[in-house]
């Protein structure tokens, strides 16, 4: 429904717009190998996201799927998606929030070679690009973490609380909670011990593991 409502009100708004839709990513694939190719995909990456799954993860698997035609993807508001999405490449940031006009203009200027990422979000980007250059590098366990995850993950391991992390990031306590369910969820923990686990185990098993090849290349 929120395909089709989209679609109907920019073509309204706009008849010299030329809008087509797909359901599904292959569907749209499809679409693309055709002619004649679309200006720009315009895509809703949560609807796209299965349950318990991470929108971010969806991004990045979107990235890269349309070959050279521009991105532009709808946000609810979700805090990371813009920062991620301007780091793959995708040329703009809709909000849910804006009006049809706002749309269409943002529409019009990614397929005219431009970018649209609304003033709030890049007033928020710019602060979160500076703190997350001190970031840790990402666990041999976090490959679906975001970069300010891995930052909160590496301060559950020192054993912070929330507010502790939240004070280090320059963040909300209650954003700090929501990462810290996204990382419960993303490694697929019960709580922040377990999450920390899985995040290094693997990577102090595979230090485990030549500790003990090279014991017996001694013996």
């Amino acid at each position: 429904m929120t395909r089709e409502c989209l679609s109907a009100g920019l073509s309204l708004r706009d008849p010299s717009l030329t809008m087509r839709t797909a359901a599904s990513l292959d569907e749209a694939k499809a679409m693309l190998a055709g002619a004649p190719r679309p200006s720009v995909v315009l895509c809703n990456v949560v609807s796209l996201t299965p349950p318990n799954g991470s929108v971010l993860a969806t991004l990045r698997d979107l990235a890269g799927a349309f070959g050279g035609t521009p991105l532009v993807i709808l946000s609810d508001g979700e805090e990371d998606l813009p920062l991620e999405a301007s780091r793959l490449g995708v040329r703009g940031c809709l909000p849910t929030s804006v009006g049809l006009a706002v749309a269409q203009e943002a529409v019009r200027l990614v397929a005219g070679g431009g970018t649209f990422f609304p003033s709030p979000f890049l007033h928020r980007l710019l602060p979160r690009r500076e703190a997350m250059e001190d970031d840790p590098p990402m666990p041999s366990g976090g490959a679906a973490l975001t970069a300010r995850q891995r930052g909160v993950l590496q301060r559950l391991r020192e054993g912070k609380s929330n507010r502790v992390i939240a004070q280090e990031l320059g963040i909300s306590e209650n954003t700090a909670k929501v990462h810290v369910r996204g990382i419960l969820r993303a490694l697929g923990a019960a709580n922040r011990v377990e999450a920390v686990r899985k995040a290094w185990q693997p990577a102090e098993s595979e230090s485990l593991s030549r500790g003990r090849d090279r014991g017996r290349d001694r013996d």
